[in-house]
């Protein structure tokens, strides 16, 4: 991506209004889903390890029952404006996901948005759902299926999260949105972001900033 005006975003639970992966289980899992989310939570384990396992957990699909469950998932009602708002505006938005792509395009497409995101691959085969880490990094501090921070192509960059997953990446973010225990954990670790519960608040906070078309203009100076 040449432009250097990149927004990156987080999906579940920022973008949707709950986190679809974590619902997803929840509806369809064991309770031994919740077992390993904890292993996660306490850092015994990286999510890569955590989703490949509670995917294991997960019983036969057809295509149709996983097209129902992908097609409930409700969005923020003010994400498409945002879109089409920072496009106007000359910036490009990236979704960087540990989630699945099979619900992030599945929703993206549901709703007529052109967003490129990079996120873990889930395919069903045979009635089954698989799991596969395609931007993963050995690197990666986190462990995580899909390293967001190798995601970057630019240091000035706005990042908007909602939870353990985006600790990394927006730790490195100019600029930061954050809400739910993201929120919690930069308070916690003293560090600067802003809080927002709806991307209408993120427009807001922007056009406080300048007109509509400098807005964007001072995360760069």
């Amino acid at each position: 991506m040449k432009n250097s005006n990149i927004i990156y975003c987080d999906f579940d639970g920022t973008v949707t209004k709950e986190d679809s992966v974590n619902k997803f289980l929840a509806e369809f899992a064991d309770t031994r889903w919740l077992d390993i989310e904890e292993q996660w939570v306490r850092g015994d384990i990286g999510s890569k390890e955590c989703l490949f396992r509670q995917v294991e957990l997960l019983p036969e699909f057809s295509s149709s029952e996983l097209d129902k469950y992908v097609d409930s998932i409700q969005i923020d009602e003010t994400f498409v404006d945002f879109c089409e708002t920072i496009k106007k505006n000359g910036w490009e938005l990236v979704i960087v996901s540990d989630g699945f792509d099979f619900f992030i395009e599945r929703i993206l497409k549901k709703y007529e948005l052109d967003v490129p995101f990079f996120a873990n691959t889930l395919t069903l085969q045979d009635k089954k759902l698989h799991i596969d880490f395609n931007f993963s990094d050995s690197f990666c501090p986190s462990a995580s299926g899909m390293c967001k921070c190798a995601r970057t192509t630019t240091e000035d960059f706005c990042y908007i999260g909602d939870g353990l997953s985006d600790v990394c990446i927006a730790a490195k973010a100019k600029l930061l949105f954050a809400k739910n225990s993201l929120q919690k954990y930069c308070e916690k670790e003293g560090m600067d972001y802003v809080s927002f519960n709806t991307f209408e608040d993120i427009l807001d906070y922007f056009s406080q900033k300048g007109d509509l078309n400098a807005k964007f203009s001072y995360i760069n100076n």
